[in-house]
């Protein structure tokens, strides 16, 4: 890994910003006690290779479902439609979804949220899965998907939050190696 790459080197400052905001803000998923032991959260190295485009097919009328969620009722969402993608030599789908709570909000129209799991999960991942967020260019049927960017839900670090659990059909039978590992302290892991 060329440490001084550009790309490299995005990921890194993003990883960064991310843990000190995690150790420093009041909107962090940590309580006091977490923030003063956590120094950084674990990542895959990252990986250029799994910064891919994937083709994304958006269903005429987007299609209402109820999400599982932890530790709360299923809320409501929208499917959107799928993204088709090749990674590590295999043929790959996802499905991508709206908040209902936020599908009418022109901020956002342009925002996928797309839950998985892979091999990884329960291992070396979140077990309950990790998260990518996308964004589609209006006129466009690509879509960039960077799993260097895939990231734990709250509830990975804290039991009283509430997040959603990927469908059955956004399991990856492969082994997603990029984005951010499960968080551990010296005592505990939450959710092998």
């Amino acid at each position: 890994m060329d440490d001084n790459d550009p790309y490299h080197v995005k990921i890194r400052r993003a990883r960064f910003s991310k843990d000190s905001f995690f150790k420093g803000s009041n909107e962090s998923p940590f309580d006091l006690k977490g923030k003063r032991e956590l120094t950084e959260l674990d990542y895959f190295d990252p990986d250029i290779n799994y910064d891919i485009k994937a083709r994304l097919e958006l269903l005429d009328t987007p299609k209402p479902i109820r999400m599982s969620v932890s530790n709360s009722m299923p809320e409501a969402y929208f499917n959107m439609g799928t993204v088709i993608f090749k990674l590590n030599g295999q043929d790959c789908k996802l499905s991508v979804f709206q908040n209902a709570k936020s599908m009418n909000d022109p901020r956002s129209a342009d925002e996928l949220f797309c839950p998985f799991t892979d091999e990884t999960s329960g291992k070396e991942t979140y077990g309950a899965g990790r998260f990518l967020d996308l964004h589609r260019n209006t006129g466009s049927n690509d879509i960039e998907m960077d799993f260097n960017n895939a990231y734990n839900p709250y509830c990975a670090y804290n039991h009283e939050y509430s997040c959603p659990i990927p469908p059955e059909e956004n399991h990856l039978n492969i082994r997603v190696e990029a984005g951010e590992k499960k968080y551990t302290t010296g005592r505990f892991s939450f959710f092998k």
